[in-house]
C-alpha cells in the first residue's frame, strides 16, 4: 500500500511532490473568493456564519466535482477563512 501520495511510493527525499488533488488546488483561490461572504459573521444570522450555503455554492460552482472533492475543498476553504478572521 502506498501512503506517501506519489505514484511510485517515493517520499519527498527524492524531490517528488507528495501533494494530491491537484484539480482542487487549481480552483482553491476562486473557491475562497466566492465563499468569503458565507464566512463573514457580519453577514450571518445571529452572528453565525452561513457555512452551509458556502458548501452548496461550491457544489453548484463546480458540478463536476465528486461529493468527496467538494467536502475536501470545503474543508480547506473553511480552514482558510477561519485563519483570516482577524481583519
Amino acid at each position: 500500500m502506498n501512503s506517501s501520495g506519489s505514484p511510485n511510493g517515493q517520499g519527498s527525499a527524492g524531490g517528488e511532490d507528495k501533494r494530491v488533488n491537484a484539480h482542487l488546488r487549481v480552483v482553491f483561490g476562486t473557491a475562497c473568493q466566492i465563499t468569503a461572504p458565507f464566512f463573514d459573521p457580519a453577514q450571518g444570522w445571529g452572528g453565525k456564519p452561513l457555512t452551509l450555503y458556502a458548501r452548496q455554492t461550491l457544489h453548484e460552482k463546480y458540478p463536476d466535482l465528486t461529493q468527496q472533492d467538494v467536502a475536501i475543498l470545503f474543508s480547506a476553504v473553511q480552514r482558510f477563512h477561519s485563519g483570516n478572521t482577524s481583519k
